[in-house]
Formats: structure tokens, C-alpha cells, sequence
């Protein structure tokens, strides 16, 4: 009965436009009605009078809920989408209009590269940070890990793909889409939220500085949020009775800062922070330092596929903070380590042609050590600075392999142990 309804509206939407079709394209489809499959009258009479307002009026069959959905916009970018629908429910009678999200068709086993760099992923985000709030980002996480594959599938990344099992099959995400565009929706709307702008400086040349701040609660030491600096941004009441919070802006290439300031006392609570005072809100300032000779830095957001010197593409933007770093200050001079996890020797795939981000078929593969891999890692970061104009006398390579693991290698934990350092040798 269903096929002959899904053929039916197709053959009656044929001589509705030519341009119309019953299938609902790959991606985010900002739907304004919806219909079940026993109304194709009404359906087709609907997308007629929205196409008649001058939009680009369209309908397609939702088969996982058997509904025909009438839509006016389709694009690949979930922000685009969510815009649009925003702005379409400004107009009159589309109040309920929402985003349908459409991904692929089946899910496949994943490979052991797709599982490796899937585990990388999860990796980075439970990182724990080397300090006395060092359990925020564990706890954070933990709350987060439940709804991760759900907040993937919104974006519909590729690691949102490969991060599920051979036995789960795609699941309706509109209610994800919808539940996004809501609370992105309620946070606009409540104006009785602290707007806080922060503003990082580096003070080496005085010119702005991108990055993530976290915030916390430290009544009860809790990250409660990690939002963008460059803007102003609203943030929820801690609800701690004193309100202090604590702001921590890490950003690779700058020693870490943390300051304090009072939500319900921006100006005169307790605080350590450079507060200007602004008509929007507060700018909270922070004058960035460039690392030092002696400093150690850990690159968290550098991964390398499975048995491989090959960076992953993610790995591209830390690995540019590093160039910017050197570009900046000529006299500086780094020592790379490379660490792995393990000491058994095993296949070692090599960089082809200098492309560092990416595997091919052509990457020459061989069979070597441990520390081997771990200095083979390291070289790619140095070969790639160099092919961006880094004089090689200014970098030095250190391979561990396995001797300095920073947890076992059976744990859950193991992952950490595969990480690259650098060491500011002078300035």
C-alpha cells in the first residue's frame, strides 16, 4: 500500500512542476509542513501555496516516519539550515517550521583506521588537563559521552559515520535538529543571562588571539561550558549562592591563564581578571605570554593514522599554531618528541610525497621499530614546517618510541601515550 501511495504522489507532483521529485536529496531540509501518506491532495495543495508566496516550494517522502514533507530550502550546512528556518519562523503561519535531516544510506563496518581515528577523537575530548582542575574536562565528558553520537549525527561528519557499529542503522535525527535550533533559540531569547565578551591579546605583537575559554564553576570546580573569545557570548547563572567563576583560556602556542570573576558582580566582586566595562557587558582581557625556553608542550589535537608517520587532517590546524609560533619569534628553536604506545616493533606506513594530512595507495609501508614509528612521527612535523619556510637548524627530533608512557598500554588511558611534545629549547 505504501509504494502504490509513494507512486501515486509522484505521478500527481510530475504534473504539478516538472522540477518536483519524491525524494528528499542527501543533507538539511527545512520543512514547513508535513503530511501523511493518505493526504497527497493536501500536501500538493499546501506546497502549491507556499510556492505561490515565492518560495521554492518542494515535498518529499519521509519513509522512517511515512510522512510526505512539504520543504522550502535545502542545503549540505546545518548552520545554513538552522539560519533559514529561523528566519522563515518569523513569518506568519510558520511558526513550526523545522529542519529534516537526511544522511546516508547504510552504515558500514568500520576499518581498523576508521576505528583508530574514531577512538582518537573520543580521545581528545576526555583529555585530562595537567592541573588542579584537571578532572573538569573527565566529568564534563562523561555527562557529554551518552549524546555524542546523537550531536554527530547532526553535523553528519564523517566521524559521525565511522564512530557507529555495523548493527545500528541510521536513525531519524529531526527531533536532533529541532531540539538544537530550540535551545539555540531559547539562549538568544534570554536576555537575563550575563553577555561576557573575552577578549585574548597576544602580547607579542598585540594582535588578537582565536581560541576556546572554559568556563567554571568554582564553587564546585564544574566546567560548565567552553565558548568561543572574539564575541560576546551569554552565559548560564552557576546558581553557586556566591557566584564566582573561574575562566581558563589554553590555547596552544600561549601559557594557559585563569582568572576569576563574580557572574552576579562582574565590576565589584571578588576578582582577579582585567574587566572593561562595556554596554553590551563585560570584556574580560587576557594578555596572552608566547611559551619560554624550558616549556613542554603537549600537542593533544595532533593524531596519526593507524601504524602510520601520516597526520590526519584534523591534526592541520595545532600543527599551523606551531609555524605561527615560529614564525613569529625567528630565534626560537624546538625539540620534537614522538611517543608511542608500546615498545613491539610493527608496519610503519611513511609519508608520500610530502602529503602529510592524508593516506594514499603509493604510501611506502616497511616494517620497524617502535621508536622508529615514534621518530618517523615526529619528522612529519618537522618536514612540513620546513616546507613552510622553517629554516631546519631551528628544530631538533627526539623519538621515545614506548620508554616514556604515560599510562599502561592495556588501559583506557593507552591512547594518551601516543602524543608528541614540544620542547622551547631557546628563544
Amino acid at each position: 500500500m505504501k509504494k502504490v501511495l509513494m507512486a501515486a504522489i509522484f505521478m500527481v507532483a510530475f504534473h504539478f512542476t516538472s522540477a518536483q521529485t519524491n525524494d528528499i536529496p542527501k543533507g538539511y531540509a527545512v520543512v514547513v509542513g508535513a503530511y501523511s501518506l493518505n493526504k497527497v491532495d493536501l500536501a500538493l495543495k499546501f506546497t502549491k501555496q507556499v510556492a505561490d508566496q515565492g518560495y521554492d516550494a518542494r515535498f518529499g517522502i519521509n519513509e522512517s516516519k511515512s510522512l510526505i514533507l512539504v520543504y522550502i530550502d535545502h542545503t549540505e550546512s546545518f548552520k545554513e539550515a538552522i539560519a533559514k528556518m529561523k528566519e522563515i519562523r518569523q513569518k506568519e503561519n510558520y511558526e513550526d517550521t523545522w529542519v529534516h535531516v537526511k544522511t546516508s544510506q547504510a552504515r558500514l563496518a568500520l576499518t581498523p583506521e576508521q576505528k583508530e581515528k574514531s577512538e582518537k577523537t573520543t580521545a581528545v575530548m576526555k583529555k585530562e588537563v595537567v592541573s588542579s582542575l584537571g578532572d573538569i574536562y573527565a566529568e564534563r565528558f562523561k555527562d557529554k559521552e551518552e549524546a555524542a553520537d546523537t550531536e554527530e549525527a547532526a553535523s553528519v561528519t564523517e566521524s559521525n559515520v565511522e564512530a557507529k557499529t555495523e548493527d545500528e542503522k541510521i536513525e531519524d535525527t529531526n527531533e536532533v535538529a529541532i531540539a538544537t535550533a530550540n535551545k539555540e533559540e531559547s539562549e538568544e531569547e534570554a536576555d537575563d543571562r550575563l553577555a561576557v565578551y573575552f577578549d585574548l591579546i597576544n602580547t607579542t605583537n598585540n594582535q588578537p588571539v582565536e581560541g576556546e575559554v572554559q568556563i567554571i564553576d568554582t564553587e564546585r570546580s564544574k566546567l560548565l561550558d567552553v565558548v568561543e573569545s572574539g564575541q560576546y557570548v551569554k552565559l548560564d547563572d552557576p546558581d553557586n549562592r556566591t557566584g564566582q567563576m573561574t575562566v581558563i583560556v589554553d590555547v596552544f602556542g600561549f601559557r594557559k591563564q585563569q582568572k576569576e570573576f563574580n557572574y552576579y558582580k562582574p565590576f565589584t566582586g571578588a576578582t582577579n581578571a582585567d574587566i572593561d566595562e562595556s554596554e553590551n557587558g563585560p570584556v574580560i582581557k587576557f594578555e596572552l605570554v608566547r611559551y619560554r625556553k624550558g616549556d613542554i608542550i603537549t600537542m593533544y589535537n595532533v593524531f596519526y593514522f593507524k601504524d602510520a608517520a601520516v597526520m590526519q587532517p584534523e591534526s592541520k590546524y595545532e600543527v599551523n599554531s606551531l609555524l605561527n609560533m615560529l614564525k613569529e619569534n625567528k630565534s626560537m628553536r624546538i625539540k620534537i618528541h614522538g611517543h608511542v604506545n608500546g615498545k613491539h616493533p610493527g608496519q610503519i606506513i611513511s609519508v608520500d610525497e610530502n602529503n602529510y594530512f592524508a593516506l594514499t595507495d603509493n604510501n611506502p609501508k616497511d616494517f620497524g621499530s617502535a621508536k622508529s614509528l615514534s621518530r618517523q612521527r615526529a619528522e612529519t612535523i618537522r618536514d612540513y614546517l620546513i616546507e613552510q619556510g622553517i629554516n631546519a637548524d631551528r628544530m631538533e627530533i627526539k623519538a621515545w618510541g614506548g620508554k616514556r608512557m604515560l599510562h599502561d598500554k592495556h588501559s583506557n588511558k593507552a591512547k594518551q601515550n601516543v602524543r608528541v611534545e614540544v620542547e622551547i629549547l631557546s628563544e
